[in-house]
């Protein structure tokens, strides 16, 4: 097969979008459980302990069809080399610094001769980790113990479901900094 000109150009739609990202999550961390649904132009990927937000998002946001420039107020298109596996390598965008922008543009031949051409029709990819009772029990744990904290943050039920620290519980010199360094813990630890 011979590469597919960037004129024969393939344009998924936000739930075959969501698809994929549902596949590339399961093949690359299949022990946890993803929420991935999709709107006329995003994907919100959601899940609870597992994997970092950090190795997530090259994942995930692999099957972005845009981005935005937040320091000119750009948004703008990218399009993706979409191999029969399902994984991706970047094809071209235009980026916006020929607007004045920061992001840079790029294009890059095909990876593969099967490799298609395509528009992801959702533009940006959210991804949100939430944390558990126990890994915020073992945040709190390993914070307290490691910044010398007595006065520990206290877990609460939500009035609409979830959990949450109380800042309320603690002393007002403590109340946000230890909060903040708890959901940190529970942020950069795999579980």
């Amino acid at each position: 097969m011979t590469a597919i000109q960037p004129t024969e150009k393939l344009y998924l739609s936000g739930p075959e979008t969501a698809k994929l990202v549902r596949t590339a999550l399961r093949r690359e961390f299949p022990k946890t459980k993803f929420s991935v649904r999709s709107d006329h132009n995003s994907i919100r990927v959601r899940w609870t302990d597992g994997p970092t937000t950090a190795q997530v998002n090259p994942v995930a946001k692999a099957y972005q069809g845009g981005g935005f420039d937040g320091m000119i107020d750009l948004a703008y298109t990218c399009e993706t080399w979409l191999e029969p596996d399902g994984s991706t390598a970047p094809a071209y965008s235009a980026g916006t610094e020929g607007s004045r922008g920061s992001d840079p543009g790029y294009a890059y031949a095909p990876p593969s001769p099967d490799a298609r051409l395509v528009q992801f029709g959702a533009k940006y990819v959210f991804t949100d980790r939430d944390d558990s009772r126990e890994a915020l029990e073992a945040a709190i744990d390993a914070t307290c113990s490691y910044w010398g904290i007595e006065d520990r943050p206290v877990i609460v039920e939500g009035k609409f479901g979830g959990i949450y620290l109380d800042n309320d519980t603690l002393v007002p010199s403590a109340n946000d900094y230890s909060t903040r360094l708890v959901y940190k813990w529970a942020q950069e630890t795999a579980r």
